[in-house]
């Protein structure tokens, strides 16, 4: 990894919210899996988004450096298009929450019984 990009994934850590987690780091291996084992995808980096925002500033890196953009919901697609080499993961698979307003506002990753659940 060159030092310039090195000091773009620092810059967008400047302005994540959520976690980065590169190659580098020992969680890498775990947070990369998906359901279907069969798929051995390595990204440049994973962005584990906690707001909206997290996901602008995931793509505007991946276009600003030419790389290609995967999304990870629950991770179960068979296809295993939820990652993909060398590029940006964008992972949503630790939202699971839920904003009770009009309109109504969900995570991609919020179960039904999150909106079940008593809101007193």
């Amino acid at each position: 990894m060159t030092n310039l990009f090195k000091e773009k994934i620092e810059n967008l850590k400047s302005k994540v919210k959520g976690q980065i987690v590169l190659p580098s780091d020992l969680s890498f291996d775990e947070v990369r899996q998906i359901w279907n084992a069969m798929i051995d995808r390595r990204p440049a980096l994973i962005v584990r988004c906690a707001e909206a925002d997290d996901v602008s500033h995931a793509i505007a890196f991946a276009r600003e450096n030419g790389l290609e953009i995967s999304i990870r919901g629950a991770g179960h697609n068979i296809a295993g298009n939820a990652l993909c080499d060398n590029g940006v993961m964008i992972d949503f698979s630790t939202q699971r929450s839920s904003k009770l307003r009009y309109p109504l506002s969900v995570s991609s990753q919020c179960c039904r019984g999150s909106l079940m659940r008593p809101t007193v």
